[in-house]
């Protein structure tokens, strides 16, 4: 990065100095009466105006790029903690499904061992129903897990390609420039 800053701060100063240049060559040209010399000072300071437009322009081109490299990033880090949050939230509320369900399940085989075998049957359906249930709530948490890891995907592929848009634009600005 630091020979790239050097080499626009030499181009802007070469621009400088033709710029300079072709102002003395357009003066020197129309105190002498020298028509084609007041043009070809022009003609210098036009192109050093040239130069210095697409100076700027590629100084726009990175600055656009860099907040582009920056957004992915924060967008990568945000999806990276909401996927592990998600992840968590997840694991937790399944845990607690199979804790539930254990305690649930135990406290159906308390209940049927003192009830007729008829009770006992509908104490464990009911408890692995409430398990059931629970095991899809943590599936759904799981799939809004995967979810979000598809958007914070897109985002970033999104954000790479509007990246790549502004270097294919900055590329395009130095050809022009360089022609």
């Amino acid at each position: 990065m630091s020979n790239d800053s050097t080499d626009k701060a030499a181009q802007a100063r070469d621009g400088m100095l033709d710029s300079i240049a072709g102002k003395a060559k357009e003066l020197a040209g129309a105190v002498t009466g020298k028509d084609a010399l007041v043009e070809e000072g022009q003609l210098q300071q036009a192109a050093a105006r040239t130069r210095k437009e697409g100076l700027a322009d590629d100084a726009v081109a990175d600055a656009k790029r860099e907040e582009a490299a920056q957004e992915l990033r924060e967008a990568n880090r945000e999806a990276a903690q909401q996927e592990g949050a998600a992840r968590a939230r997840a694991a937790r509320e399944e845990s607690l499904a199979e804790q539930q369900r254990a305690t649930e399940h135990a406290a159906a085989e308390e209940a049927a061992a003192r009830e007729e075998t008829a009770g006992r049957a509908a104490a464990e359906r009911q408890a692995d129903a409430v398990a059931e249930r629970r095991l899809r709530e943590a599936e759904a948490l799981e799939t809004d897990a995967d979810t979000t890891e598809q958007r914070t995907t897109e985002e970033a592929a999104r954000l790479q390609r509007e990246a790549d848009a502004a270097d294919q634009r900055a590329a395009q600005l130095r050809a022009q420039t360089e022609s």
